[in-house]
């Protein structure tokens, strides 16, 4: 339809706006004010009974369905560049570079294609606009194998075609135009954990370029710094720069010193920039509330510290509904750091670091155990960590409108803390994690769960931050200098020893005997009064759930 000038009626809303079914107002320009004020895309799409896209009229019908009006436009517009001598710097990207670049021979086995959401010009302006001011603010010598478009933008599909959803913040469209801060997390995640070995390689130069622009948060009047004299401009950088540090954490935690910095940094960026009040047209600051605060407990789970963040947000814009799952485990998590930070126990990290911050650090008795005594209300207290945890397992993994992947990730954040809960028990009560001292009443509980947290390394393939890493990292640990006296090992070589000075060839039945009474013998021998966890619990770890049908899944215990 068009009204009486000849030109098409004003659209009606654009596709964000649709979404989330509210008016579409422009001011000024093509951009509408949601989509302005969040940095996105303002496309409108129109619907299916709409007149379709003007197509010159003597194009041929055979070349109408594969009319792209995207680069007829800027096939113009570089001619009315190129006629008026413009600069070729800060010009609209002509046909070449929209297309997908082809990639070096040492990435054939990735083709590059742009995602669906940077069809149009705009998201990949706005990226090597982000570049380019890394690439200003980034000290020392320049690397040119690290700012080569190629590889920039295949990093950056990689990105978005390879890296899981994070699971406090699943929606990717922020990730769609980035802020140089963000970009440069984006950047590195993708050569370190997504990305060809080529492409590894060239991880600590980008580490070094998100370094330089986190620390340009803190220099005054920075290309990089958050702006602070609108709340139009400053709300989206901040929101951007936030996410951004609580990406970089994930991917640094307990390797870089300096990550619990950067969660203050991200930490004091919320407070300083969040709305008073958050609306649905908003960024969602109460889910990056909550992706601070996890990234910040892992931390100090890690380093045994005190956390950092508030459990409870200090304004009500931040608010965290209490029956969230993820608010429900951060606060169990909160209280039990909170009681058993600060006593000299020996940390998860610890035994990583070693003496020269590169091995296993040796077992040591002046570091097995905490000199303040474990008291009841310490018992106290890590029992009901571990009855709250079975509960939330229990009211967070059957749910009827949770997905597979939902479940799994309950259950991968279950199991994962189960470990850390008991990596904090027996350390507190005196017991040496690191030697073969411990008995089979305290490794059974503590063995049951790490063999668990290994099998997520097969069966939960959306495994990649660091702190998950060094979890099945920290139990493969503990399965390994945890064997029983005598050893596996060792009962094979006496057992074969003796058939050999007997030399007879025992039947079968007496084998299969013998094999069946180790374990009646060992589970009798237990005492159960050590374990905190609820038993049918553990027997549902070491069969874990996602990995059966839904249909054969057996009743969860209440």
């Amino acid at each position: 339809m068009e009204d009486e000038s000849g030109e098409p009626k004003a659209r009606k809303a654009c596709i964000n706006c649709r979404r989330q079914k509210m008016k579409c107002r422009i001011d000024s320009g093509s951009t509408c004010r949601r989509c302005e004020r969040a940095g996105l895309p303002c496309i409108f799409v129109p619907r299916a009974n709409a007149s379709a896209f003007m197509v010159p009229a003597s194009m041929p019908l055979a070349e109408m369905a594969s009319y792209d009006v995207t680069r007829d436009i800027l096939r113009r517009v570089k001619v009315i560049e190129e006629h008026l001598g413009l600069p070729v710097t800060g010009r609209v990207l002509d046909e070449a570079e929209v297309k997908p670049a082809p990639t070096p021979s040492t990435t054939q086995d990735a083709p590059v294609l742009l995602p669906d959401m940077s069809a149009s010009g705009s998201h990949l302006q706005h990226l090597w606009d982000a570049v380019a001011k890394l690439e200003r603010c980034t000290a020392g010598p320049r690397d040119a194998a690290i700012w080569d478009r190629n590889t920039i933008q295949y990093l950056w599909q990689t990105f978005h075609d390879k890296m899981p959803g994070l699971h406090f913040l699943p929606g990717r469209q922020i990730f769609s135009s980035p802020e140089p801060l963000l970009l440069a997390s984006m950047l590195y995640c993708s050569s370190i954990r997504g990305s060809s070995a080529t492409h590894a390689a060239l991880a600590p130069g980008y580490f070094r370029v998100l370094s330089c622009a986190i620390s340009q948060l803190s220099i005054p009047g920075s290309e990089l710094a958050v702006p602070f004299d609108s709340a139009a401009r400053s709300e989206p950088v901040a929101f951007h720069s936030v996410l951004g540090l609580v990406l970089a954490s994930l991917l640094s935690e307990a390797r870089v010193r300096e990550t619990g910095l950067w969660i203050s940094v991200a930490y004091n960026l919320m407070l300083e920039h969040c709305p008073p009040q958050v609306d649905e047209g908003s960024f969602d600051w109460p889910r990056m509330f909550k992706g601070v605060q996890i990234v910040d407990l892992e931390h100090a789970s890690l380093h045994l510290t005190c956390p950092v963040v508030p459990v409870e947000p200090p304004f009500a814009a931040l608010q965290i509904p209490h029956h969230d799952p993820l608010y429900r485990l951060s606060r169990m998590m909160h209280t039990g750091l909170s009681r058993f930070s600060g006593r000299g126990l020996p940390t998860i990290w610890s035994c990583f670091a070693g003496a020269g911050g590169g091995g296993l650090a040796p077992p040591s008795s002046s570091s097995s155990s905490s000199s303040i005594p474990f008291t009841p209300i310490d018992a106290a207290v890590i029992r009901d960590w571990a009855r709250s945890l079975d509960d939330w397992l229990v009211e967070f993994a059957r749910t009827g409108d949770e997905t597979d992947q939902q479940r799994t990730l309950v259950f991968r954040q279950y199991v994962l803390h189960r470990l850390v809960v008991l990596s904090i028990y027996h350390p507190a009560r005196g017991c040496n994690l690191q030697s073969n001292s411990i008995t089979l009443h305290e490794q059974h509980e503590l063995l049951v769960s790490a063999r668990a947290t290994l099998k997520l390394h097969v069966n939960d393939k959306s495994i990649w931050s660091n702190w998950d890493l060094i979890m099945i990292t920290w139990a493969a640990l503990i399965v390994l200098q945890g064997e029983m006296r005598p050893s596996l090992r060792e009962t094979l070589a006496a057992r074969l020893e003796q058939q050999l000075d007997s030399l007879h060839t025992p039947s079968p039945s007496s084998a299969a005997a013998a094999a069946q009474q180790a374990p009646l013998d060992m589970a009798q021998a237990l005492d159960y009064s050590w374990q905190l966890f609820d038993n049918a619990i553990i027997e549902q770890v070491m069969d874990p759930f996602w990995i059966r049908p839904q249909s054969n899944l057996p009743p969860m215990p209440h």
